[in-house]
């Protein structure tokens, strides 16, 4: 069992909305049996204890019973299941299997089918280019994910919501994830995540969220809709039982914008050590290579001074100056080693700057 408030902020609200959102369907009845299809992770085991969570996935986990099948082709029989769940996972499915996979929602399950993820509006889309032109250009990565949804194109919510109705349900969607602060968010989480020093933060600034704002973050325009289906009599939620009205309740905003307040004073002070940091990792660089150098030539001048010695002992002397002017040569040679050694200690990591950034960390 997972500590769930600790999760990072985008995996808890989908995965606290569904749970939210079955408890008010299961109300006092028996335990539901819950298909999550793309769950290898099974987080919903973490916010559903008592229900079954059986879990398909295309990818291997060590998860227990995780059934390896393609949501298009479901290895289950028809309703099987009181509720198929996808968690972000429709826009990751090709588009020319996408009404298969949603088809095949349908035909395992006996009531609901939930569809929860980012559906494609302009601003949405927009949003996705923004996140990933920020990881590329401010922490040098690309998100395999955004990736995707960009190569795939994401899910119309109109398209699957009357797909669901075809196959006989009755369809509603919820809206969760206020699009300006989840960019926001994202971005903030995702800076915290790339910098060791920075990530228990993440793990109280996740937690805040958690507790104070997810409830009511659910403003338009919104990032991620869940699309409800319920079929063969089954009721619809009812999204008001279990969210907050959406507005921040007061004063939940005032951390964030201090957070990010002083991480754009870290982000300069960071910058600024690094670029001594890097400075110092070339001058790392330089003296190996002459403390390298200086030692190869002390090893010429000790060789040559032993063949010296041994011309001196069996009568074919060096005169008594090529032997001081060797000895004197590699004396030299030796101070030189002591200090570059001793300049290759200071410059190295655990130098007094390294100690000096991890504790103003």
């Amino acid at each position: 069992m997972k500590d769930v408030e600790r999760l990072p902020f985008d995996q808890y609200q989908r995965y606290r909305l569904v749970a939210d959102l079955l408890g008010e369907l299961r109300a006092d009845g028996p335990a539901l049996e819950v298909l999550d299809v793309g769950g290898r992770t099974a987080l919903l085991r973490s916010f559903l204890a008592d229900d079954q969570i059986t879990l398909v996935d295309v990818e291997e986990s060590d998860e227990a019973g995780l059934v390896l099948g393609d949501g298009a082709r479901l290895p289950f029989k028809d309703g099987a299941f009181d509720v198929v769940c996808a968690f972000d996972t429709l826009e990751h499915v090709p588009p020319p299997l996408r009404e298969a996979f949603v088809r095949e929602c349908r035909r395992v399950t006996r009531s609901w089918v939930v569809l929860a993820g980012p559906y494609s509006t302009p601003r949405v889309v927009q949003a996705e280019k923004l996140l990933s032109r920020f990881m590329h250009d401010k922490l040098g990565v690309t998100h395999r994910y955004l990736a995707e949804h960009a190569d795939h194109g994401l899910p119309v919510r109109k398209r699957i919501e009357a797909q669901l109705t075809q196959l006989g349900g009755e369809v509603k969607s919820f809206g969760h994830a206020n699009l300006d602060r989840w960019l926001v968010l994202m971005c903030l989480s995702l800076y915290l995540d790339d910098d060791p020093a920075l990530r228990k933060l993440a793990s109280s600034f996740y937690r805040f969220y958690n507790r104070s704002l997810y409830a009511s973050d659910h403003a338009t325009p919104v990032y991620r809709h869940l699309v409800v289906g319920a079929f063969d009599g089954a009721q619809l939620p009812d999204a008001q039982q279990f969210l907050a009205p959406p507005q921040a309740p007061k004063g939940t905003l005032v951390p964030f914008e201090k957070l990010s307040t002083e991480l754009l004073a870290f982000d300069k002070e960071r910058g600024e050590w690094r670029l001594e940091r890097d400075r110092l990792r070339k001058v790392v660089v330089d003296l190996e290579g002459d403390l390298a150098g200086s030692r190869l030539s002390m090893a010429d001048l000790e060789r040559d001074l032993g063949v010296a010695q041994e011309q001196g002992q069996s009568g074919r002397a060096e005169s008594d100056e090529v032997r001081a002017t060797l000895e004197q040569d590699l004396a030299g040679h030796r101070e030189t080693v002591s200090n570059l050694e001793r300049e290759l200690a200071e410059a190295r990591p655990g130098s007094e700057l390294d100690r000096a950034e991890e504790r103003r960390v």
